[in-house]
């Protein structure tokens, strides 16, 4: 079946596990994982000063963060110089535990082309899904993570949730999690 026996099914109930999250938005994580559009490469310190700015409340952020967005080519909206400024904004909303909007707004990000496949992208929205309660989608998504960019991707995580998603997958064939490295995920980035 592929790389991976995708789950160990078990018929030991699954306990519910509180996990931990950063109050900070993970700007290094998100220029890890994420590309940096070269058309906004003078507005980047600007993005991310905005999305780690405590000093100004959730709103304002957001608002601050839409207007570069608005200010993007109607083309530039439906690529990638979007989905960055979208990531932005789910991370403030994922560090704020406004669990809903960043769902939605990480789930918009998922949207635009070439973004299925991104560890980080589906970090996020496995954690999120972890929050709503939503078992079956988080084991999904936390399981892409994994599966697309190893453990490092869980790294600044709580530890809980990749060991979760170690629970129901079998390791990859001819190796351990420990060395596994992911697939190539580059076209996502």
């Amino acid at each position: 079946m592929g790389l991976f026996d995708f789950l160990n099914k078990s018929d030991k109930k699954q306990e519910i596990v509180q996990f931990q999250i950063s109050n900070d938005a993970n700007i290094e994580k998100i220029k890890r994982y994420i590309d940096t559009p070269l058309s906004l490469a003078d507005k980047v310190t600007e993005i991310d000063e905005i999305t780690t700015n405590k000093d100004l409340d959730v709103e304002t952020r957001i608002n601050q963060l839409m207007k570069i967005y608005e200010s993007l080519a109607d083309d530039q909206k439906r690529t990638k110089e979007g989905r960055y400024i979208i990531i932005h904004i789910a991370e403030i909303l994922f560090s704020e535990k406004w669990t809903d909007d960043a769902f939605d707004n990480y789930n918009f990000a998922m949207q635009f082309k070439d973004s299925i496949g991104n560890p980080f992208l589906h970090l996020r929205l496995g954690q999120l899904c972890k929050m709503q309660n939503n078992k079956d989608k988080m084991y999904d998504e936390l399981s892409r993570a994994l599966i697309m960019a190893g453990e490092p991707i869980f790294k600044d995580e709580d530890p809980k949730l990749m060991e979760m998603v170690k629970n129901i997958l079998k390791e990859p064939v001819g190796c351990s999690w420990k060395v596994y490295k992911g697939q190539d995920w580059a076209i996502t980035k």
